[in-house]
């Protein structure tokens, strides 16, 4: 009875960590399409000035690295930074939403924005697993666990099978 007790235990748990990566996926997501656009605005604003003083983003970003006044300098190195973070905020948006949402949470995974993910685990809500995405990865998520269980449990019992021998 012990070792069901344990592979159900080790399968409920696991299954809804499965079932729940999908919906914080999708709020990761979220959060990283809208730090991503509103990058886009200031990005966007940046160039604009860029282009009415006649320059390119490059080399507007040069002149003001190189300006004597600190101020000015600090404003290039901060934008450069900006300009950075929405072409790598874009880059993992796009990478998500090119991925069928099964399985985007091993691709949010595999390289995540730490700053992103630690604001919506902060706000995290979990969903009930509605979505075939959230049945699937829940189904996942109790055979995984029903193989841990049944794993530890054949362990154990191999170990009390040497020492009955023994």
């Amino acid at each position: 009875m012990v070792p069901l007790l344990i592979r159900v235990f080790a399968a409920l748990l696991t299954g809804t960590v499965f079932s729940q990566s999908g919906e914080f996926t999708q709020q990761y997501l979220q959060r990283l399409g809208g730090a991503a656009d509103e990058l886009a605005t200031v990005v966007a604003r940046f160039d604009a000035g860029a282009a009415q003083a006649g320059v390119s983003r490059d080399a507007a970003l040069k002149r003001l690295r190189g300006n004597s006044d600190p101020l000015a300098a600090r404003q290039g190195e901060d934008a450069a930074t900006t300009i950075l973070r929405y072409e790598e905020l874009a880059r993992r948006y796009r990478d998500l939403v090119d991925t069928a949402p099964l399985f985007r949470p091993f691709v949010a995974l595999s390289n995540p924005d730490w700053t992103t993910a630690s604001r919506t685990s902060e706000d995290y809500r979990p969903a009930l697993p509605v979505a075939i995405d959230g049945i699937v990865l829940t189904a996942a998520g109790l055979g995984l666990g029903w193989a841990f269980g049944a794993g530890a449990h054949g362990a154990v019992r191999m170990g009390r099978r040497r020492r009955r021998s023994a």
